[in-house]
């Protein structure tokens, strides 16, 4: 599982993402309606703990909420 840290150009809020399996830099970014968004860059980053604790079929943002 691969994960990005997007900032949206517009709001300045930050989100996790998971990447799809066959993501390659360069495309384009999927950003699923559900994103949790964090209002700071520290805010998104204080929940990557998270991500360790993932199974490979949940989603992101069951683990973020």
């Amino acid at each position: 599982m691969r994960h990005a840290l997007y900032e949206d150009p517009r709001t300045h809020k930050f989100a996790l993402i998971r990447l799809p399996s066959i993501f390659v830099e360069g495309d384009e970014l999927p950003i699923p309606t559900t994103a949790r968004w964090f209002r700071t860059r520290a805010e998104a980053l204080a929940t990557i703990s998270d991500l360790f604790d993932q199974k490979e079929g949940d989603q992101v943002d069951d683990y973020l909420h």
